[in-house]
């Protein structure tokens, strides 16, 4: 008797521990199988520090992340510093860092990096001039806003910006677009800016210089040009200038704005000093510029 249930015994502890190893053989191969159907699938990678990566896994597992794109190339990255890993249903991705910098514009002018397709943006300048700009594919983008008093008094100032955009190389860009900025009332519309600009940027979304030149078509003659700059020194802020010469009759009238982007996930501030010789003369030396932007 002591013998059968001792055999008994020894079953049951040998059954259930091949059945517990099946189980984890199963339930591990099931993981692998998982990951490794997810290899080479279209990625986007959110940073503890901020940035975003899109482009391909290459291998993964407990402790690191091989990814790879067009821009970083191949890359090891320690499973300790990503906060999510999003799978699309695809081999094919843009292989580009998503443009949380919202590289595609300085404090207003643009620049020649578009936005991806379905990003978009709402931009508010001292809780007074509100815009909004969406990419409706990855080389054309449609954007308008509109000025909060003069739309209470009746005779709102409105801006339309289509713009369009062409990646030569990850570090050459160029594009064309037009830039309506009026009134529109019972008088009928009085335009201030009837503009349209080609501009290039060179540089990617971290670190760019972009040159926008254009002309008023309703008094076409010398055109209006825009030097800007944006420097990347933290994954939470950048340094930016933006600078204008407006045609004159006899020369160009110059603006220069320097200051700085904040950068969220979402949300960005935009903080600068506006000047020129008028203003530098004045007793406030300078205007203060304050912009928000959401991105959905």
């Amino acid at each position: 008797m002591k013998l059968i249930n001792n055999v008994t015994i020894f079953l049951i502890v040998f059954i259930t521990t091949n059945i517990k190893a099946q189980v984890n053989d199963s339930i591990s191969n099931k993981k692998d199988s998982i990951i490794n159907e997810r290899i080479n699938l279209a990625v986007e990678i959110n940073l503890k520090d901020g940035n975003i990566l899109r482009g391909n896994i290459i291998k993964q597992n407990a402790s690191f992340v091989i990814f790879k794109s067009d821009l970083t190339g191949e890359i090891s990255i320690p499973q300790e510093k990503i906060l999510e890993i999003k799978y699309f249903d695809s081999h094919k991705t843009g292989n580009q860092r998503v443009n949380i910098n919202l590289a595609s514009r300085y404090f207003f002018s643009p620049s020649a990096i578009n936005m991806k397709k379905g990003d978009g943006y709402y931009q508010n300048t001292w809780f007074s001039l509100s815009t909004f700009n969406y990419a409706f594919t990855d080389y054309f983008t449609l954007g308008g806003g509109f000025e909060l008093f003069t739309l209470l008094f009746g005779n709102p100032l409105i801006m339309i910006t289509p713009k369009f955009s062409i990646p030569i190389s990850d570090n050459f860009h160029v594009g064309a677009g037009y830039m309506f900025i009026g009134m529109v009332g019972t008088n009928g519309a009085h335009s201030f800016a009837n503009i349209a600009y080609g501009n290039f940027t060179l540089g990617n979304e971290d670190l760019n210089f972009s040159m926008n030149a254009g002309t008023n078509i309703e008094y076409p003659g010398k055109p209006v040009l825009t030097l800007n700059a944006f420097a990347k020194v933290s994954p939470k802020f950048g340094f930016m200038t933006e600078n204008w010469l407006l045609p004159t009759a006899d020369n160009y009238y110059s603006v220069y704005s320097f200051g700085g982007r904040i950068i969220g996930r979402k949300n960005l501030f935009d903080v600068a000093l506006i000047t020129n010789s008028d203003i530098a003369a004045s007793p406030i030396h300078a205007l203060p510029y304050l912009t928000y932007t959401l991105r959905f």
